[in-house]
Order: C-alpha cells, then sequence, then structure tokens
C-alpha cells in the first residue's frame, strides 16, 4: 500500500513519518506534498491508498482538496490533521469522505488509531470491489459466448425467432427496432505468414482480437455486431443493422485497425440486406458464397459483395479426376521431371482461364485425397495405415503475400512439393519391399544353414523388431514360419533322389537331428518324409 502526507510544513510531515509503524499496516511507500496542488499530481500519478493532510496550505488547501480526491480518487481514504478546531472544517471533511479529523499537536495514539479505521475501512471496501469486478470479468466472459451462441443459432436456422427483438435491447443497448440486417463473414483461410506464426499456437486470441476491432466499429456507433461463429471456428460473422449502408466504410475502417494492429488486411463476404431474423441463415449463405466464390487470381479488392454472379460454375478447370490418370503414374515412377510435366497442363488451364476460387480449392481437395487413396490401394500400401484422406476439403491455410492475397506460385509449388512427398513415399516402401524380398531371397538359397532372427539382423543391417514386423506386413506370415517352409520344400525335392538317406536330407536342409526333422516334416506335410517319399516317388531307404 501508499501513503501519502501533504503538509506545508515539513516538521509535521516527519513527525507523521515517525510516529507510525508503516509496515505492521502494509504500507511500503510514503509519498509527500507540500501543497494541494503537487499533491493532486502524485494521486493521479502514484494511487495512494490513504492520505494525510492539513487544512490550509497554499495554492489548493484542504476543502479543495477533500473536494478534489472525492471526484477523482474515492477509493482513497483521508485523515485530516489540523490546527484549526473549525467545525465547518470538520464538517467538509465529513462531507467528502474524510475518514478522521485529528488535531495539532498530533498525539501518537490518535494517529495509529485513525490509520488502523482508514486501512480497514479500505480493505473492506477492496475486497467488495475485487469481488464485483471478478462477477463482471465472469459475466463479460460469458455474455459473448451467450449473443455467439445466439445469433449463430439465428443464421444457421432460418424461421421466425420469438423474443428476438428483447434480447438485443437487453444485451447490445439498441434502442431502434432491426428488421433488417447485412451480413458479413470473415475466414482465416488466407493469413500472411507472419500472422500466422505469431498465432500459431493461439487461434483463439487471433479470433479474440479480431471481433474486439470489428466490435470497436460496429457497437461504438450502434451499426452492428461481430461474433465468432461457433459452427465454423475459424469464422467470423459481422452484423450491419438495417439496410447496412455504411458496411463498405466500416470494412475499410476495419481493416486499416487490422493493418495497424495485426499488420494485415483480411477479406470479407458480404450480404444483401435482408429481413431479420427470419432470413438470417439466408443472407450468412450470400456472404459465404461472396466469399467462397470470389476469384483468388484477382488481388484487387478486400470486400467481395454478393450478387447472382457470385460463385458461377467456372469449377471445370480445376477438376482434378481430368487429370488424375497422368499424374497418378508421375508420381508413382517417382520422378520430379515427369511429376512436374504431368501438372503443368492443368497449371497452364488455371492461367489461361485466370479463375480460382476458395470454392474450387475446397473441390479439388477433396477430389485430390480420394485420389491418393486410390493411388496407395493400387499400389498395395493402404494396408499400412499410410493412407492420408482428409475429413473434409478445407483448407486450415493456403499461400498468401504480405497483403493476405492469395499467392498462386506459391500455390502451385506447393501442389508439386505434395507430389514429390507422395512420390518418395512410395519409394520408400518400395524400398522397404524390395529389403524383406533379399531377406526372402537368401533364406531360399540357404535352406541348409541354421539361420535364425538375428543373423539376418546382422546381415541386412536391420532391428529384429523391424524385420519381423516388416516381414510380417509384406508376407502375412512369421518369419520363423517362412524359413521353415522354405526347408521343407526344399526336403521334398531332395527326397526326390533315392540314394539320399533320410538322415542326409534333414541335414541338407539345415536340421542335425533326423527325428526333429522327421517331427517338422510331418507337422507341416501330415505325413513322415518316408512316407512322401514313398506316395510321390515310389521309394524307400
Amino acid at each position: 500500500m501508499k501513503a501519502l502526507i501533504i503538509d506545508d510544513e515539513k516538521h509535521v510531515r516527519e513527525a507523521i513519518r515517525m510516529l507510525v509503524p508503516w509496515a505492521q499496516f502494509g504500507i511500503d511507500t510514503l509519498l509527500e506534498a507540500q501543497d494541494g496542488m503537487s499533491a493532486t499530481e502524485l494521486i493521479r500519478s502514484d494511487r495512494p491508498e490513504i492520505i494525510f493532510t492539513d487544512m490550509m496550505m497554499p495554492n489548493m488547501d484542504g476543502r479543495e482538496l477533500l473536494q478534489w480526491t472525492a471526484e477523482h480518487a474515492p477509493a482513497s481514504k483521508i485523515i485530516v490533521i489540523s490546527g484549526h478546531d473549525d467545525f465547518s472544517f470538520v464538517r467538509h471533511a465529513v462531507k467528502y469522505g474524510g475518514v478522521d479529523y485529528i488535531l495539532k499537536p498530533i498525539d501518537a495514539d490518535q494517529l495509529i488509531g485513525a490509520l488502523t479505521k482508514a486501512v480497514d475501512c479500505w480493505t473492506t471496501e477492496e475486497q467488495e470491489r475485487t469481488r464485483k469486478r471478478t462477477m463482471n470479468i465472469e459475466l463479460n466472459q460469458l455474455k459473448p459466448m451467450y449473443l455467439e451462441q445466439y445469433f449463430s443459432t439465428i443464421i444457421n436456422e432460418s424461421g421466425a425467432h420469438p423474443g428476438f427483438a428483447d434480447t438485443i435491447k437487453q444485451e447490445l443497448g439498441i434502442t431502434k427496432p432491426i428488421a433488417r440486417v447485412r451480413i458479413a463473414v470473415i475466414r482465416l483461410d488466407l493469413i500472411p505468414p507472419a500472422v500466422r506464426d505469431k498465432f500459431a499456437d493461439s487461434l483463439d486470441l487471433l479470433l479474440f482480437s479480431i471481433t474486439n476491432i470489428c466490435n470497436e466499429f460496429l457497437k461504438a456507433r450502434q451499426q452492428g455486431f461481430a461474433l465468432r461463429h461457433w459452427s465454423h471456428e475459424q469464422e467470423i460473422l459481422l452484423l450491419f443493422w438495417g439496410e447496412g449502408d455504411q458496411a463498405a466504410e466500416l470494412i475499410q475502417g476495419m481493416n486499416h485497425a487490422f493493418l495497424q494492429t495485426l499488420k494485415t488486411q483480411f477479406h470479407f463476404g458480404l450480404s444483401d440486406a435482408v429481413a431479420f431474423p427470419a432470413a438470417g441463415a439466408s443472407a450468412y449463405q450470400q456472404a459465404r458464397l461472396a466469399l467462397m466464390g470470389r476469384n483468388l487470381l484477382l488481388n484487387d479488392t478486400y470486400l467481395h459483395v454478393f450478387s447472382s454472379a457470385s460463385g458461377s460454375n467456372k469449377n471445370t478447370p480445376l477438376l482434378f479426376s481430368e487429370h488424375e490418370e497422368r499424374i497418378r503414374f508421375a508420381v508413382l515412377s517417382g520422378s520430379k521431371e515427369q511429376i512436374r510435366r504431368a501438372l503443368k497442363p492443368w497449371f497452364d488451364l488455371l492461367e489461361q482461364e485466370r479463375f480460382l476460387s476458395l470454392e474450387q480449392l475446397a473441390l479439388w481437395r477433396q477430389q485430390y485425397e480420394l485420389a491418393k487413396s486410390i493411388w496407395e490401394s493400387k499400389n498395395e500400401r493402404s494396408r499400412n495405415g499410410n493412407s492420408r484422406v482428409a475429413a473434409n476439403g478445407e483448407h486450415a491455410s493456403l499461400p498468401v503475400d504480405a497483403g493476405g492475397f492469395f499467392d498462386f506460385e506459391q500455390w502451385q509449388h506447393a501442389v508439386l512439393e505434395e507430389a514429390f512427398e507422395i512420390a518418395a513415399r512410395f519409394a520408400e516402401q518400395d524400398k522397404e519391399r524390395s529389403v524383406i524380398e533379399e531377406i526372402a531371397a537368401y533364406i531360399e538359397q540357404h535352406p541348409h544353414e541354421d539361420i535364425t532372427l538375428q543373423d539376418i539382423s546382422e546381415k541386412f543391417y536391420l532391428s529384429r523388431e523391424y524385420i519381423s514386423r516388416k516381414f510380417k506386413q509384406e508376407t502375412n506370415g512369421n518369419l520363423s514360419d517362412f524359413i521353415a517352409e522354405v526347408r521343407i520344400k526344399r526336403a521334398k525335392e531332395l527326397l526326390a533322389n533315392g540314394q539320399l538317406k533320410i538322415s542326409q536330407v534333414a541335414e541338407l536342409v539345415g536340421f542335425q537331428d533326423e527325428k526333429y526333422f522327421s517331427r517338422v516334416f510331418k507337422k507341416r506335410t501330415n505325413c513322415s518324409p518316408n512316407d512322401y517319399r514313398k506316395h510321390h516317388y515310389g521309394g524307400d531307404v
């Protein structure tokens, strides 16, 4: 806590300093002023909780100071220390919130008693102020959520909404009836890299900042209301009351504020004016269509107003299915140059048409993800869990320049890089398959050796766990079973030679114990080696 001592006599200020055990009251800062005028400057800058003041001072006396403090620092508690036993002074002190009135010369007990009362009074009031602040904070936190949910419901569900007018008047302080609105939409698909990096771990903070700036323009002028869209976490909605004639001007001002605070500007889709709340859902769809259907290749405006031409059907150039087979073969080839050649006709077509929209990009993403899953299935990779089909076609982020406009060249580069990554992944999978094939070939070439998993691990410089896992994925069987099958297959071939004894056959396929060989052979063929020879080759040993 802070205390301010005001008196034009220095020895009085020093006496007050010496008579009070300040630390016991939690006061760690003592300030001094020799008149009321200089005291007001300290009160403004330091906000002392406790003030000791004389009544008769030059420039501004105690009466004027009490009146000024009641207006500018009402929470401060004032103790008057005066050499004048004047009833008018006492009454003035009481009128403007003085806690006590002490006469000079100063009595230490009176001074400490007055300070105790002042500190207790300030503490009690501060607890109440804290409680109210906490309550207001909680209410203010809940209020936007309530309004966001309320308005989100209106724009997502067509039809009448009883009680709408009363809710608006109560929560937003709107006095005039709202019969019509225009709705605007901001989406965070296009965020400059610097802004994206800054808010990478705090999307909520970015949305909060954007909404607050919008409401500084809308609510202060009673022109509308901005909110986060509950159904789409990367959308912000703006409602302009009435016909929304000033919408374009307000949006321009908002983007100027965004540029000052966030170092970027945002794109807005704006609807026609519609009946509200009945047609709120229709207005939202108009605004979203204007935004999603805009031509990303034109960098001439941030405001996209709905018209019947919004989102016209220019999707044909972007249909991925028409180019899918050529691109698939290029990706599977693993050649970056072939991938570039395969994608070039598609890119060239977009250049010629000069039209590309967020709606088209979403459609293309869906088609591309589906194509990738088919490629992996045809390449027998889907069982490895590498398919990366997206849950929806929306981009979390797209390549943009510093001004927030779509960067077409960077987008082409990103498409190429993604195709290169898929090709590399397929090549890695093929490499893994070739290693397993090499292991299998090695086992088949050495059926007479007692090969163990550790032997293979050391020879191929792979961990035993990796070999076991990949072998099972590629062959649907265990390595030990494969080794046994190779040995039994070779044993069947050797049994055709009637000159070889069963013990010799066992040894040639890696079994040192003839009886153990016979048990393994019978388990896998349902007959003994001798019976197999008789049945298939008509011989005996």
